[in-house]
């Protein structure tokens, strides 16, 4: 052996020993440094479908906007209630808007592939679900009725669908849903009631008309509260609390989204270290077919400030589309990334099984984007995957499920977990199901994947959150032909073997047959909303089910649920046993630090 080859050996050996010392470290993780992004990428599971190499995104174009003025507003003074103008149904009366939105394919295309969906073969590597409470499963906590169609939306009740969000801080919990929001304490005590965000926007020159598609986040480092919607599909209003109680003063900002031309839609934001990021897909107006998707870096600093603040865009290849910014959690716990570049997840090819990861890096800088990797769904939870069949309800009539772009990305402890509905076959038939995924995002490759499913039952519009032990947990809406549309919890916790998850429990229970003026199936909504708690421990899910609101259609409603882990785990595990023995021994039990 030569010297070289000696050296190149020691070399391979240190930085393996590193990564597993890094990767085995399961409280009080550090900050991200540059040194353990790489130590994750040089132990990328085989197998996993990743793609390890960096590739350049393509030289697409770099758009950079001059800073814009805010302005603000106290939302602890009296307000008047500002309503949207016409209703939702109003405007769709008329036909100036499509509740279907617009598309990635078109209406032939989607039926195209439920029908294909309709077909597939049984998989015998689905998990099938089971009711809990399950032994190491999540708890329910405190639990509250949130907004509903007949009290959030300023005289537009006739909204549909309602696409909740939710952001949960030391001592607040803020829940969004298209064009109205609502501030509670942690107990469920309302201490803003129902606000539309034109109230909000009042004054801001363009942050009125049709508001959708909300957002609402919690900057844990810097203990701030953020509000963004989508605005008449040109422009995505912001608005950020100036301390820590978001019953106080906020700073607000219009930044232009469609500045080339085209509708923005589905705008998705993350909380970085250095920005907020916010992705959406862009259609050509006269068609409403699929342009491209983008990427925008506001400078969260300067929205904090009360400043001009600026942006820059990034404009994705036509391959990928629905980009989610990566939303940071950790920082009381010592796990918020210190250096490095800011991760997005696109859907990449459209196909249900393929999926990416960018690292935008320095956006007001030296400003690079590059494709970390890109990950197979389908190869690592060894489940096809089918674009998502409209969904029956007790009753009659049918909801939609929408497609198989990805609904989050979670950052905890150097990880994106993400989760989005597909079509499987559980062995009964196709039915839609839940998938999630942790994936390592230096590189793009899968850590652990899985689909929930059962038969003659149909889950979507998965969400999920993560604590600070890697506990995970996924909530989504359940329905099927004898149910009506209820919110169901499932997880796991990181002690459990790979890839599962244990038994689901109900968070809340539909109450009537859903409707909406649009007709069977009816829009049921694009996404529902979980979360961290700052505390590392605790996770909270907005979910949305039927609810008897006396009103003809849009029978929505939406209810919060707080969830824990338990702070001790006793497991059982195999071992041989003699005649006539148990085959099983528990394991000690271990403590879980900052979960306890």
């Amino acid at each position: 052996m030569t010297l070289r080859q000696l050296l190149g050996f020691v070399l391979v050996f240190v930085l393996l020993v590193a990564g597993v010392w890094f990767l085995g470290r399961s409280e009080r993780l550090g900050p991200d440094s540059v040194a353990r992004q790489r130590a994750l990428g040089a132990l990328a599971p085989a197998g996993s479908g990743g793609q390890a190499e960096s590739v350049a995104a393509d030289n697409e174009p770099v758009i950079w906007h001059e800073p814009v003025e805010g302005s603000s507003i106290d939302l602890s003074q009296p307000l008047p209630d500002v309503p949207p103008g016409d209703t939702q149904y109003d405007l769709w009366m008329r036909g100036e808007i499509d509740l279907e939105q617009e598309s990635l394919v078109s209406e032939a295309e989607v039926a195209a592939l439920q029908e294909e969906a309709l077909l597939l073969e049984p998989s015998a590597n689905i998990q099938i679900a089971q009711e809990g409470p399950g032994l190491f499963g999540p708890s329910l906590g405190v639990s509250f009725d949130s907004l509903n169609i007949s009290e959030c939306c300023g005289g537009a009740g006739a909204t549909v669908p309602p696409d909740p969000e939710l952001a949960v801080g030391p001592s607040h919990i803020i829940a969004a849903v298209n064009i109205a929001f609502e501030i509670y304490n942690k107990s469920g005590a309302t201490l803003l009631p129902q606000t539309t965000f034109t109230t909000l926007f009042a004054g801001v020159p363009g942050c009125s008309g049709q508001l959708f598609d909300p957002n609402v986040l919690y900057d844990e480092q810097a203990d701030r509260f953020i509000l963004g919607i989508d605005s008449n599909g040109n422009s995505y209003c912001v608005a950020v609390s100036q301390t820590s109680n978001p019953v106080g003063v906020w700073n607000r900002y219009r930044f232009v989204t469609n500045s080339a031309g085209g509708f923005f839609d589905y705008p998705h934001a993350g909380v970085g270290r250095n920005a907020l990021y916010m992705g959406g897909n862009m259609f050509v107006c006269s068609t409403c077919g699929f342009k491209d998707a983008r990427v925008w870096a506001f400078d969260k600093v300067a929205m904090y400030a009360g400043l001009a603040a600026g942006s820059v865009e990034r404009v994705f290849n036509l391959s990928e589309d629905t980009p989610q910014p990566a939303n940071l959690h950790g920082f009381a716990q010592g796990a918020w990334p210190a250096s490095g570049p800011h991760y997005i997840v696109t859907e990449t090819n459209f196909n249900g099984a393929t999926y990416s990861v960018f690292a935008w890096n320095d956006p007001f800088g030296a400003n690079t984007l590059v494709k970390n990797g890109t990950f197979n769904l389908v190869t690592a939870t060894g489940v096809p995957a089918g674009f998502p069949i409209n969904v029956p309800q007790s009753g009659g009539g049918s909801l939609q499920a929408n497609d198989f772009r990805p609904h989050d990305a979670e950052y905890r402890n150097g990880f994106i977990w993400t989760a989005n509905t597909i079509a499987c076959n559980p062995g009964g038939g196709t039915v839609d199901c839940v998938r999630w995924a942790q994936i390592n995002p230096v590189n793009g490759t899968v850590v652990q994947a899985g689909v929930l499913a059962s038969n003659g039952q149909y889950r979507f519009f998965g969400n999920l959150a993560v604590n600070h032990c890697n506990d995970m947990a996924i909530g989504y809406t359940k329905s099927s032909s004898g149910m009506f549309p209820a919110v169901f919890i499932a997880g796991r916790n990181a002690e459990q073997p790979l890839n599962t998850l244990s038994p689901e429990i109900q968070l809340k229970a539909g109450e009537v047959n859903y409707t909406a003026f649009d007709g069977s199936p009816h829009r049921w909504g694009d996404y529902t909303g979980f979360t961290s708690d700052p505390n590392g421990q605790d996770i909270w899910y907005l979910g949305q089910y039927s609810k008897n609101t006396g009103s003809g259609f849009g029978r929505w409603g939406t209810y919060i649920g707080r969830f824990t882990f338990p702070d001790s785990i006793q497991a059982p595990a195999p071992q041989q046993a003699p005649a006539g023995g148990s085959s099983f021994v528990y394991l000690p039990i271990i403590k879980r630090g900052i979960c306890s």
